[in-house]
């Protein structure tokens, strides 16, 4: 007997719901692959800075802004953020391949709106966010990741061209004995026309050109030439792009609230009475004009007597210092395109090369006599009775490419400190002791700094809640900012946070932000210690042994276990001496033996360190007081107080704090916590 088929029943309500979320499973899918990806700072995150807009917070004639930034989707690979891939259109009709019976094939209907990374990686690849493949990809080698993974894809020729894994691959093999760093304008050509060696511009060039060490000048290398891939949605691609490319907004520049005093009206007594004695930073103008450094020190001139001379850079970045040539530093400068480019901050050139000591060191004692360490009346450069060798590292010279600098930071030590800008100019931003700048979570000990890798990140991120930071009721805890030019010379209050960025002569031309980026920023700086900062540096030798910076890898200097004794010992010996070359035991009025100026001057400051700290940027935590024998650990406080930490650490955890921090927004919309975060030493970078 035959059966007839019944139609089907009618869908109930919640089939329908099931057929109506078809259409939403495909966008389900991309936000649990971006959540995934999302883990270390891919997909769609928070902290990605904000895109640059025309209109420029904290300018009061926005409007004028016409130059904006002009490279807001210019990323060489033609990467994306990754929230674009929402805008991701499928491919046309004319694209769709057509099976025999006239139907769209099986291959459109696959298709992914991440299709390039889809394809590109691979089923087992793929499932990796892109921070994590970028790890994977730092341990190949050269070779291998120039003709093989870059040749693999579309994903992986814009995954392995990331500029931070070739300069890994230099650092780590040439690092330490030095590298060749061609000038990035020299485009001669051969005969065919092909650029030869001498053509650089990145670091996958730098890696090429050493890699062939050979003088046969037929050896061709071609300079790397990027190509542009649609379809890239990347915020761990595009983001150090973005934070490496922006241009300067005028408002960045234009306001100036450091005090500024020219040359000319400043004397010993007032520099100690109104700027060090109450720990105000200071633009001292037209100090340095007259040093042969501010007038002789070109480019030419620097290359005719420190061009094979080797200095140190390094990069909070990078994983390793690198050797420099002062000429293949120079080149570097010129071509750099990282987010955070290696700065040349060397100790040592004092030795390498005299002649730059020779150009300042004079000078600087005849034209700024408060800090001239023979003659100041108030006590100048007191860690110099320690010797050369067995001081803590104390004067820098500094090169950098233009929009490069130092995050922000405290000096070593407790130690005041002078910058003169020699080339270039520089922006600085101070916070004052005890006020920490927007974007920067420091741990409570000082130990270590949460805070933004670059100086481009901060700015892009934090620029609008600094901006409100100069509006604070109380005016004591408001930033002050200034630019440095050449012949200036900057006081650095001790405790001080303060960001530097150098920036070239040229970067703002008739009001609007621009000029030529081939640029180099060249400066001098000596940190020191005098009367007027003295008990704090007792106190941080005594309670602040792990942070002491400046002796530990050179074996003649004296260990920060020591540093604090043998300091106090130096300079009592050295006001004996002093003392006694006046004619043996010389009498007070009172008929007492007179222990001379420097003794009294560390007596007061023995005192004064015993009574606290005289500046706000160290505060005392549970067994840190001088003198208990466990440095480094807590507070002068009740030791009964250490019972109201929570055990878990929450309270002295600086992720712990960052993370409480990561639900409020800036005025930018994005999260108060920086996207790629560091730890770093209350230290010169």
């Amino acid at each position: 007997m035959h059966q007839q088929r019944l139609p089907p029943p009618p869908p109930t309500q919640s089939k329908k719901r099931a057929r109506l979320s078809t259409k939403q499973r495909r966008i389900r899918e991309l936000e649990k692959d971006a959540a995934r990806r999302n883990f270390n700072g891919n997909g769609m995150n928070d902290s990605l800075p904000p895109l640059p807009v025309t209109q420029d917070s904290g300018n009061d004639h926005a409007e004028e802004d016409d130059a904006g930034f002009d490279t807001l989707f210019g990323h060489p690979y033609g990467a994306l953020p990754y929230g674009n891939i929402h805008f991701a259109s499928p491919p046309s009709f004319s694209d769709v391949s057509v099976a025999a019976d006239g139907q769209p094939s099986s291959l459109s209907s696959s298709w992914h709106p991440d299709k390039v990374r889809h394809d590109g990686l691979g089923p087992n690849l793929r499932q990796l966010n892109d921070e994590q493949l970028i790890t994977i990809l730092s341990f190949v080698d050269g070779p291998t990741l120039a003709s093989g993974i870059c040749c693999a894809s579309k994903f992986l020729y814009v995954a392995g061209h990331h500029e931070e894994l070739w300069r890994d691959l230099v650092l780590r093999r040439w690092g330490e004995v030095g590298f060749t760093v061609r000038d990035p304008h020299d485009t001669e050509e051969d005969d065919s026309g092909t650029l030869g060696r001498g053509a650089t511009g990145c670091w996958k060039d730098i890696y090429a050109w050493n890699h062939h060490p050979s003088d046969n000048t037929k050896t061709i290398i071609q300079r790397h030439s990027p190509i542009s891939i649609q379809g890239i949605y990347s915020d761990t691609f595009f983001r150090s792009w973005l934070c490496r490319s922006f241009a300067l907004q005028p408002s960045w520049l234009s306001t100036h609230t450091v005090s500024s005093i020219p040359h000319s009206e400043m004397t010993t007594e007032r520099f100690y009475k109104e700027y060090e004695e109450t720990n105000t930073p200071v633009l001292i103008k037209g100090a340095s004009k007259t040093w042969p450094a501010v007038q002789q020190w070109t480019r030419d001139y620097l290359l005719s007597v420190a061009s094979e001379k080797r200095f140190r850079a390094t990069s909070g970045a990078a994983p390793l210092p690198a050797q420099f040539t002062l000429a293949d530093y120079l080149n570097y400068c010129d071509s750099s395109t990282e987010e955070a480019p290696l700065y040349l901050f060397d100790r040592t050139f004092a030795t390498k090369c005299p002649q730059l000591l020779y150009d300042f060191d004079k000078s600087l004692k005849s034209t700024c006599g408060w800090w001239d360490g023979e003659t100041a009346e108030f006590g100048h450069d007191l860690f110099g009775v320690l010797g050369e060798g067995g001081r803590p590292d104390y004067q820098w010279l500094i090169v950098g490419p233009k929009r490069s600098g130092s995050c922000f930071h405290i000096d070593p030590n407790c130690t005041h400190a002078w910058n003169a800008p020699i080339i270039g100019r520089k922006r600085w931003i101070f916070y004052p002791p005890g006020v920490t700048p927007p974007g920067v979570f420091p741990s409570p000990n000082g130990d270590d700094v949460c805070m933004p890798i670059s100086i481009g990140e901060w700015f892009l991120t934090f620029w609008d809640q600094h901006v409100e930071r100069r509006k604070d009721p109380d005016v004591r805890r408001r930033p002050l900012e200034c630019t440095a030019c050449p012949g200036d010379v900057l006081f650095v209050p001790h405790g001080w946070w303060h960001m530097v960025m150098n920036i070239g002569d040229d970067d703002i031309v008739g009001g609007v932000a621009g000029g030529d980026e081939r640029g180099v920023s060249v400066a001098l700086t000596r940190n020191y210690v005098s009367g007027s900062n003295l008990s704090d540096v007792l106190r941080f030798l005594d309670s602040r042994v792990n942070q002491i910076s400046g002796c530990r890898d050179r074996g003649e200097a004296i260990q920060p276990d020591d540093l604090g004794r043998e300091f106090r010992k130096a300079l009592s010996e050295v006001k004996r001496c002093t003392s006694e070359s006046l004619g043996g035991e010389k009498k007070d009025d009172n008929g007492e033996e007179d222990k001379g100026r420097w003794t009294d001057l560390l007596e007061r400051a023995e005192r004064k360190a015993k009574e606290g700290w005289g500046c706000d940027a160290w505060v005392d935590l549970p067994s840190t007081c001088p003198g208990s024998g466990n440095a480094d650990k807590g507070n002068c406080g009740d030791p009964s107080e250490e019972k109201d930490e929570p055990k878990d650490g929450t309270k002295s955890s600086i992720l712990a704090r960052a993370k409480q921090s990561s639900s409020s927004t800036n005025g930018c919309g994005a999260s108060a916590i920086p996207a790629s975060s560091g730890s770093f030493s209350f230290s010169f970078l």
